[in-house]
C-alpha cells in the first residue's frame, strides 16, 4: 500500500509554533494578539477567514498572513517542531504495511526532515514531497505519488490537501491534529476521520472494515 501522510499535524505537533509566530508577527505589525486557545480555536474552525488581528483593517491583516507564511518556513522556526507523542511507534508498524510517503504544503522540506532525522523517524519513510503552492496542480501531483499502486491512502490535517486528494480518486483520510477541525475536513469531503496517527496504526494493521467501505481494497490474500 502507499500510505501519503501529511507531515505538518499528524507527524509534527505544530500548534505550539504556530502560536509563537501569531504573537511575534502581530508585534512587529504593531496589533494586539488573541490568547493561544482562541487562536488554535478559531484557526482550526475558520482557516484563512480567521481574525487574527481584533478589530484590523484588510491591508493590516494581509500583511499580518504574508509574514506568517513566510516565518514559518524559517529554519529557525520550524526545528522547534516536535512529533506527536507516539508517532515512533505508530510510522514503524505502518511501515510494515505500506510505503510511507510524508508530504508537506509548506516549501521547507530540508528543516522538516532535519526534525525527522533529529527524532530517528526518518527510518520509516520512503520519501518526503512539498506539494505545489497551485492547488490546481494537486489533484495530478497526489495521483502521481499514488502511482499504479491501487490500495492508495491520503492522510491529512489540511483541507488542501484532502480537497486534491478526492478529486484525484483517492481514498482519504482526516487527522484533526493541525490546523483544521474535523468538521472542516468533512466538509472538504475526506472519507474518513481518526483522531490520531495510533488510531490510523490500528485501522490499517488490525485491518478495518471502514477503509473498506471508504473504498481502499483489502490486501490480496497469499
Amino acid at each position: 500500500m502507499n500510505l501519503i501522510l501529511e507531515m505538518d499535524g499528524p507527524v509534527l505537533d505544530v500548534a505550539p509554533v504556530w502560536y509563537r509566530v501569531h504573537r511575534e508577527v502581530a508585534a512587529e505589525v504593531g496589533w494586539s494578539t488573541l490568547d493561544q486557545g482562541t487562536f488554535w480555536r478559531q484557526t482550526r474552525r475558520l482557516g484563512r477567514d480567521v481574525s487574527p488581528l481584533p478589530g484590523a483593517r484588510p491591508a493590516k491583516v494581509k500583511e499580518y498572513f504574508a509574514r506568517f507564511d513566510e516565518r514559518l518556513e524559517v529554519d529557525e522556526v520550524l526545528s522547534d517542531c516536535e512529533p506527536q507523542e507516539g508517532t515512533d511507534f505508530a510510522l514503524a508498524s505502518l511501515s510494515t504495511k505500506a510505503s510511507i510517503c510524508l508530504v508537506t504544503l509548506g516549501s521547507n522540506v530540508h528543516a522538516r526532515r532535519a526534525i525527522l532525522e533529529r527524532s530517528k523517524l526518518l527510518r520509516h519513510v520512503a520519501r518526503i514531497e512539498s506539494l505545489n503552492p497551485d492547488p490546481r496542480r494537486r489533484p495530478g501531483e497526489l495521483r502521481a505519488l499514488a502511482g499504479d499502486q491501487e490500495r492508495s491512502l491520503v492522510v491529512a490535517a489540511s483541507d488542501f490537501i484532502i480537497r486534491p486528494a478526492g478529486e484525484a480518486g483517492i481514498v482519504t483520510v482526516g487527522i484533526p491534529r493541525g490546523a483544521c477541525s474535523a468538521d472542516r475536513l468533512f466538509r472538504a469531503g475526506v472519507d474518513i476521520v481518526y483522531k490520531d496517527l495510533e488510531a490510523l496504526r490500528s485501522a490499517v494493521v488490525e485491518g478495518s472494515e471502514e477503509l473498506t467501505r471508504a473504498g481502499l481494497l483489502p490486501p490480496a490474500l497469499g
